[in-house]
């Protein structure tokens, strides 16, 4: 990190020229890591294969503006070192960054030739979206919380998943042998981003399925793990989620999203989903969203499900993610490095809940994108960021302190 602003795509040069000389090429073979990732994030759909949920046709929701200056507060960052809004924004590669306060819009950035128009890549943020999905046919009667997997997906009997419930997938319990290193070419998540189409499959590698279905039947039970009983954070678990809502409603994920969620958040573009080659959908970190848009998302977490005048998510299922948590099972698996953080924190229904006074939440992606919900100081805070590493525990800890630096400023 430095305390200069990164340089830009453009300051990168990549992609530059027509076509662009080697050395400035953002291919499937360098995207998900280092400089790169400046301009991938803002452009995936170019790179994979992707499929669009439709907005529908009502009206955009234009929130009211209200412009006030945020940049300047100050707060104590994980290393005691002081801090501005302004600082850890520019630290931290931030590409997209709004606040939104008792329904207005009081601070809008853009920063690396992001504009209103595009839309970012949302990494696990993707999750909570595919869990509210899931929260639909919850109260259908179509899923049922305690019901085995591999009811829904024969396919997964003999897999580590046969024997766990969809309770267990939404919370990141389930005890599957499965590494999510990713910086590591052998870790169960290159393979499974490969089998994705996120990575290139070059000559000499170890056999990848040529697909998500294909991959997910070969996870195997984590040696002395009990299903249920320990925080380990697993992306297939949320691709498998995915697949479900595909099997029992037999509809193509994006198609689904479209119906149930996105033709009610009155979003002015389109979300789009990146899919592999059989068209399986990355639920677990494919959604492509603007920022705009992204804030109605975190709006309608805010307001319990309500949204443009309709109970679009079920709110005894806001309920159920805030307040039925289990904050054992998050300690055992040590929060995925936040249990320190946030020592009364949980992972449920693929939420984060930071256990604070304020009673705040939050959906989390790699390189630094967030939508964060403060319901005391009716607040949603949305980031893209463009870090050139996956996870840099300190300027997670320094964006989260910030948000809640705002939060508390607000009240």
């Amino acid at each position: 990190m430095t305390d200069e602003a990164p340089k830009t795509a453009d300051e990168l040069n990549l992609m530059q020229e027509f076509p662009p000389p080697p050395e400035r090429r953002v291919t499937l073979a360098n995207w998900v890591e280092g400089s790169p990732v400046r301009w991938s994030f803002m452009h995936a759909c170019e790179l994979i294969p992707s499929a669009e949920a439709h907005r529908g046709y009502g009206p955009v929701v234009e929130l009211p503006y209200r412009e006030q200056a945020l940049n300047a507060i100050q707060y104590f960052g994980t290393n005691q070192e002081r801090l501005t809004i302004g600082d850890m924004l520019a630290q931290t590669y931030t590409d997209g960054f709004l606040v939104i306060h008792q329904g207005e819009i009081i601070r809008e950035q853009y920063f690396n030739g992001m504009q209103p128009h595009h839309r970012h890549l949302l990494q696990s943020v993707s999750k909570s979206l595919t869990s509210v999905l899931a929260a639909v046919f919850l109260a259908r009667g179509v899923l049922d919380l305690k019901t085995l997997n591999s009811h829904y997906l024969p396919e997964l009997k003999d897999s580590a998943y046969g024997d766990a419930t969809l309770q267990q997938l939404l919370d990141m319990t389930v005890a599957v042998n499965y590494t999510e290193d990713y910086g590591n070419p052998d870790s169960h998540i290159t393979i499974h981003e490969t089998a994705a189409g996120w990575r290139s499959r070059t000559k000499g590698n170890k056999y990848v399925p040529e697909s998500q279905y294909l991959f997910f039947p070969q996870l195997k039970h984590q040696p002395r793990m009990v299903h249920g009983d320990t925080f380990h954070y697993v992306s297939a678990n949320t691709d498998i989620l995915g697949w479900i809502l595909e099997r029992v409603t037999a509809s193509r994920f994006t198609e689904l999203f479209g119906r149930e969620i996105w033709q009610y958040m009155g979003a002015r573009e389109n979300a789009a989903l990146l899919v592999d080659p059989w068209g399986s959908a990355a639920a677990s970190g494919g959604f492509n969203i603007t920022l705009r848009d992204l804030g109605l998302f975190g709006l309608m977490m805010l307001n319990e499900g309500e949204h443009n005048g309709r109970q679009i998510i079920p709110q005894a299922y806001i309920h159920d993610t805030l307040f039925n948590v289990d904050n054992a099972a998050w300690l055992k698996g040590n929060g995925d490095g936040l249990a320190d953080f946030y020592p009364k924190g949980a992972y449920h229904n693929q939420f984060w809940i930071t256990g604070n006074d304020h009673g705040a939440f939050f959906c989390v992606g790699i390189h630094g994108q967030y939508v964060y919900i403060d319901p005391k100081a009716d607040v949603v805070i949305v980031k893209f960021s463009s870090l050139p590493k996956a996870i840099v525990q300190f300027a997670e800890e320094n964006t989260l302190l910030g948000f809640d630096a705002i939060a508390k400023s607000l009240i």
